[in-house]
Formats: structure tokens, C-alpha cells, sequence
């Protein structure tokens, strides 16, 4: 029996994004077995890019390859991967934090990950149903502590 292809993701920077993040993401997706590909871009449509990262991927294969594959560590090692991405340089000037977007290929799903999400959050990512969100847009609400669609 022949083992299945990696799977694959689209990476989008945003052209202010410092290239310790993205090392630190794409390094961080090639340790849980994605191939990314990724690309700069300096506006979308002619607008301002609201993020700071946009991972594009099968995102339901890529939770359950994830929970599979760490089992109980699969919160925190995603938490470590996507949260780095969003980790400030001492450098950069301060301003408000751009999240990074994760949208799913098949349903246009798309879930906005903030750089402080609490453990919880990443443990009800893996529970959502991002078929019955088709595109749509999720954050967290803190107050609520749950994922909500904008």
C-alpha cells in the first residue's frame, strides 16, 4: 500500500512580514509534514493586507494529520508553530498585531489565529466543522471562550 502525498500549503506573507517569522512558520508546517509554498504580497486587490499571513491548505487533513500524528501534544506543537509566526522582532516598530488566516482549500473556510490564543481555542480547532463554515470567516471570542463565524 502506497503512502499518501504530503500535504501541500500556500503560504502568503505580507511584504512587512520579518523573515524570522517566516522561517519559524515555514520550518514550523515542514516538521508537521506540509510542503509549503510560499510567496510575498504587497497588497490584495488593491487594498491593504488586514494579515500578516495566509496559509491556504486542506486545513481538516491538516488538524487530523496533526492530531494524529502528536497526539496530546498536538495543541501546543501548533500553537508553538502558528504562534511564532505572529511573535514580534524587538525590533519592529509597535502597532497593532496582524493575525495570521488559515483558510481551508475545500470549503473557503477561513480561521483568523491571533499571536496569545489561550490552549483552548487551538484544542476546539480541531474539533470544528469548517465544512458546515464554508466561507466563512472564524475567530476566537474570548469573552465566550469558543470559535464564532464574523
Amino acid at each position: 500500500m502506497s503512502t499518501p502525498p504530503p500535504l501541500a500549503a500556500r503560504v502568503y506573507f505580507a511584504a512587512e512580514t520579518g523573515e524570522e517569522q517566516r522561517e519559524a512558520l515555514t520550518d514550523g508546517l515542514t516538521g508537521l509534514g506540509i510542503v509549503p509554498y510560499s510567496a510575498t504580497l504587497g497588497a490584495f486587490r488593491g487594498e491593504a493586507l488586514t494579515w500578516l499571513v495566509l496559509v491556504v491548505l486542506p486545513l481538516s487533513g491538516f488538524l487530523q494529520n496533526v492530531g494524529q500524528l502528536l497526539a496530546q501534544d498536538a495543541c501546543t506543537a501548533l500553537k508553538r508553530v502558528l504562534g511564532g509566526a505572529l511573535r514580534r522582532s524587538p525590533a519592529e516598530p509597535p502597532g497593532p498585531a496582524q493575525p495570521l488566516l488559515l483558510e481551508d482549500e475545500r470549503s473557503g473556510a477561513r480561521v483568523v489565529i491571533e499571536a496569545d490564543l489561550p490552549a483552548a481555542a487551538y484544542e476546539q480547532l480541531f474539533a470544528l466543522n469548517l465544512a458546515a463554515c464554508g466561507g466563512r470567516t472564524l475567530s476566537y471570542d474570548r469573552t465566550r471562550n469558543r470559535w464564532i463565524q464574523d
